[in-house]
Parts: structure tokens; C-alpha cells; sequence
């Protein structure tokens, strides 16, 4: 037991019934010694009351500021909507559409000046460059727009492959492996050729008229100068191939044709194709411009079957309409391709042999213009014929 205690326990002893003056102690006094944890607890529950209404106060001070941005908000989309009420969103919307079709026009109208004004393309140069998708070619007044077929090989040259040089030969400029020699395509039209001063002009191949049959009468004609052509030709060392300018009307008519040229030909070495020329006369009337595509397909097939058969290269030649209209392409395209386009830049967009890309030429030793042409040699691509002499 401390001391303390025992103090407090003498003290009690010596005055049990007073509190140290002779009086007793009264029930105040004993209250007065139990009313201290009441405080407390009545502090305590006022500081919680106090809190509790700071935090109410603090609570609906933010639900104010928050019902007044709902109301802000509210009365900024009730202006909008004021503001918008009665406009046409699909009007804003086609508005939106005409202004940039306006823009785009723009565009094509500014590359078109530039096209005509300082590069000096033609107009049918430009329409191709619109169009790339189409072979676009004129005929009967109008313009035809035939589409690409995509489902056929490519070749794979751009229009910057090729170039004119000063002298007026076209040349192949481009990355690839693609040796070019130029050709030379004669027929009657250019009269009586020295082909001794054609061969010192440096030309080195020819490809010469064998015959064509009548779009009237539908004989078949030998060329007058074909073998004057082709004996003088090889006479001076320029290496040779033919044409025959076709009128069949029927797969009969096509083989009749081959076997006019490979009989015609039998006495000489060919190095080139044997070429079948398909083209559309002006004459309404000709017989090769009454028949149907499927039909002429199949004549010019016949004859390039006949020509292998025989030993030789067949090939086609034709300009865009010939290959995009006259023709079923999808028949024919593995056949080599003599592409007749008069520009500096290769239009035709599948596998291509020879380019005839002018037709006013002019070789030392023929009196009047003649044909131009480029012989594509691919990578491993034998120039060589397989006829023999």
C-alpha cells in the first residue's frame, strides 16, 4: 500500500462523519465529485454536433455549387440548341460535301492547265493520266473507256522508261535489264528501198509486208515489193521478219492466211515474228468489220496456231483499239504483241514484244517516211528466230 493511500485512509479514521470543521458531508458534495466524466461526455457530444454541422454546411455548400454547374450546363445547351434550332443538318452537311467536290475540281482543273500549258500534253494524254484504270481510245467520233483487265500479267514499264533522243530514236532509259533495237516496217507504200544505204544507216532489222487480202473482195494479195524487199534485206545483212495485214472472217480464213505467209516465206531465213496485222479499215462496209469480237478472236488465233505449228514466232500486231475492243484479250494476250501508240511513252498496260511508236521516220535509202519501231529483249530473252534458212 503507497503512502498516499495510507493517508487518505487515516484522514477518513480520524473524521468519518465530517469534513474536518465539525459539519457533516452533505449529498452536494458527493455530487459534486461524480459530475466530472459527465462534462466530458457532454464536451465531447458538443464537439461532434458542432462538426457534424460544419461538415452538413460544407456538404451542402458543394451540392450548391454542383446544382449551379448543372444549371450552367443546362443553360449553355438550351442556348445551342436555340442557337441551331431550324437548320438543316444534311443542308450543312451536302454544303460540306460541294465545298470539297469544289476543291477537288480545283485540283484536276490546275493539273490539267499545267498538263497542256507547260508540259505540252495533248488532251488525249491528259484524259489517260485521269483514267489509268481505262484503255482509252477514239473511234467512230468518241471516246472508248475500256477497263484494265486486271486478271492479265502486267508488263513493267513506266512512262519515264522511255525517252526520244536527239536524232529521233526512241530509247529505253529505265532501271531494268531491257535491251531495246530498233526496227524498221516496210511495205509497198514505200516504193523501191536501197538496202545496202538502209544497212550503213546502221538499221539492222526490218519487218516487211508479206501480203494482205482485200477488205472488198477478200482475195489475198501478195505485197508488190515483198520479195524485192526481203531478198534486198537480207542481201545487205539486216535481219528479217513479215506481216500480213488481216481480213479473215473465220478461223478458215485465218489459216488460209498462214499458210500464204509460211509458203511465201519457206525460201528465206525469218529471225522476227510472223506477225498478223488486225486493225479496223474506215469503210464501213469491210468485210472484217462485220463480224463479232468472239469471231475475229478466233480467226487470229487459227493463224497464230498455224504459225507455230510451222515452226515460226507468231505474234499480234495492233493499236489500243485493237487489243481493247476488236479483240478478247484474255485469248490472246500470251501471244507477242506488236503495239502500235504514236508517243514517248508506253501506254499498253499487259506483256508487249515490239513498240511501233512513229510512222513518220526517216532512214537513209527509203525516199519517204517510214515506220519506227522498238524490239524489247528481256533478261535471257533470245532475239533469235527458230526458222532456218
Amino acid at each position: 500500500m503507497s503512502e498516499i493511500d495510507t493517508e487518505k485512509k487515516g484522514k477518513e479514521t480520524k473524521n468519518p462523519g465530517g469534513n474536518g470543521d465539525g459539519k457533516k458531508n452533505t449529498p452536494e458534495k458527493k455530487g459534486g465529485r461524480r459530475r466530472r466524466p459527465l462534462i466530458t461526455i457532454c464536451n465531447l457530444l458538443g464537439f461532434a454536433v458542432i462538426t457534424l454541422a460544419i461538415l452538413t454546411v460544407v456538404a451542402l455548400a458543394g451540392k450548391k455549387k454542383s446544382d449551379e454547374r448543372a444549371e450552367k450546363a443546362e443553360a449553355e445547351l438550351a442556348a445551342l440548341q436555340e442557337e441551331y434550332a431550324g437548320i438543316d443538318v444534311e443542308k450543312l452537311a451536302y454544303d460540306a460535301r460541294l465545298e470539297g467536290v469544289a476543291e477537288g475540281r480545283q485540283e484536276v482543273k490546275d493539273s490539267i492547265r499545267i498538263e497542256l500549258t507547260e508540259k505540252g500534253s495533248s488532251i488525249n494524254d491528259v484524259i489517260r493520266k485521269l483514267y489509268p484504270e481505262y484503255l482509252i481510245f477514239m473511234s467512230g467520233g468518241g471516246y472508248h473507256f475500256v477497263p484494265v483487265d486486271e486478271s492479265i500479267p502486267r508488263n513493267n514499264y513506266s512512262h519515264s522508261d522511255f525517252a526520244m533522243s536527239d536524232s529521233g530514236m526512241m530509247e529505253y532509259v529505265g532501271d531494268s535489264d531491257v535491251e531495246i533495237v530498233h526496227v524498221i516496217d516496210v511495205s509497198k507504200h514505200q516504193g523501191v528501198v536501197d538496202w545496202e544505204e538502209v544497212a550503213d544507216a546502221g538499221v539492222e532489222y526490218a519487218m516487211i509486208r508479206v501480203g494482205f487480202r482485200g477488205y472488198g473482195s477478200g482475195a489475198i494479195v501478195t505485197d508488190d515489193y515483198f520479195e524485192d524487199n526481203i531478198q534486198g534485206a537480207r542481201k545487205a545483212g539486216i535481219k528479217v521478219g513479215v506481216y500480213f495485214y488481216t481480213q479473215a472472217i473465220d478461223e478458215d480464213e485465218g489459216r488460209e492466211e498462214a499458210e500464204f505467209v509460211i509458203d511465201a516465206i519457206s525460201p528465206y531465213k525469218i529471225e522476227l515474228p510472223v506477225a498478223i496485222d488486225v486493225e479496223r479499215p474506215d469503210d464501213s462496209t469491210a468485210r472484217g468489220n462485220q463480224i463479232t469480237r468472239e469471231v475475229r478472236t478466233e480467226a487470229v488465233k487459227a493463224f497464230c496456231e498455224c504459225i507455230e505449228d510451222a515452226g515460226y514466232e507468231p505474234m499480234i500486231y495492233g493499236g489500243t483499239n485493237t487489243f481493247a475492243e476488236m479483240l478478247d484479250i484474255k485469248e490472246v494476250y500470251s501471244y507477242p504483241v506488236w503495239y502500235a501508240f504514236y508517243n514517248n511513252y508506253m501506254y499498253y498496260p499487259y506483256p508487249v514484244r515490239m513498240w511501233q511508236y512513229s510512222t513518220d521516220g526517216s532512214v537513209p535509202g527509203i525516199k519517204v517516211n517510214v515506220d519506227m519501231n522498238v524490239w524489247m529483249i528481256e533478261p535471257e530473252e533470245d532475239e533469235e528466230g527458230t526458222s532456218e534458212e
